[in-house]
């Protein structure tokens, strides 16, 4: 990552943890992980949404992924991470094949316009920074715009959940942690397929792989 990129990062690390929910940005072995279900299951022009795209890391992954006539969507609710998206996508040789398929939106993935309809989900947000039904109205919202068949992909820190109930002092903050839990764990148990374990990432991660079908 170059120097400006980082700055913003860290920026947004130290004003707004909770928000970032990352100490480091995804490596791209991450990212890898995340779009490897995309790859597998291509079937033709496709439209992908990514939600959380931060300074890129795993857009950059997306974007050489996706082929003339593919459409990728990016949500990114800081306004910093946005413009450094917006800023490599004009200028950053990564995109440049891609350029014209790509859209960033400096909004939260809850004001989509629910008519959209996508073949895969990369999704990239701290739940474990959330609130319970937050996260499953964020569940709620993938279901109900992706199209039938089409993957979803998310990640979660492996032990983060427990390392924050733990140094957390507070009851109403060990509840809401383990409240994300309890509805991450439900979706994943109903719908996941499969799951891809990232030791090379800071920290290390697993994602999820899921198709969604009726509750």
């Amino acid at each position: 990552m170059d120097m400006g990129r980082s700055r913003v990062f860290l920026k947004s690390v130290a004003t707004d943890f909770k928000r970032t929910g990352a100490v480091a940005p995804s490596s791209r072995t991450l990212g890898y992980a995340m779009t490897s279900e995309m790859i597998r299951c291509y079937k033709g022009p496709a439209r992908v949404l990514e939600v959380g795209g931060g300074t890129g890391s795993i857009t950059e992954v997306i974007a050489k992924e996706i082929r003339p006539g593919d459409h990728l969507d990016v949500y990114e609710i800081d306004s910093g991470f946005s413009d450094v998206l917006n800023r490599r996508l004009q200028e950053d040789p990564s995109f440049r094949r891609v350029r014209s398929s790509i859209r960033i939106y400096n909004m939260p993935i809850e004001t989509i316009d629910r008519r959209e309809r996508y073949d895969f989900i990369i999704s990239c947000l701290p739940f474990t920074c959330f609130q319970p039904a937050t996260v499953r109205e964020i569940f709620e919202i993938y279901r109900s715009i992706l199209n039938p068949g089409g993957t979803c992909s998310f990640f979660e820190y492996i032990f983060i959940r427990r390392a924050a109930r733990l140094v957390s002092g507070k009851a109403a903050e060990r509840r809401r942690v383990a409240g994300v839990a309890q509805v991450v764990a439900e979706y994943v148990d109903r719908f996941s397929y499969k799951h891809d374990t990232v030791l090379r990432n800071i920290p290390p991660a697993i994602v999820h792989h899921i198709r969604f079908r009726s509750l």
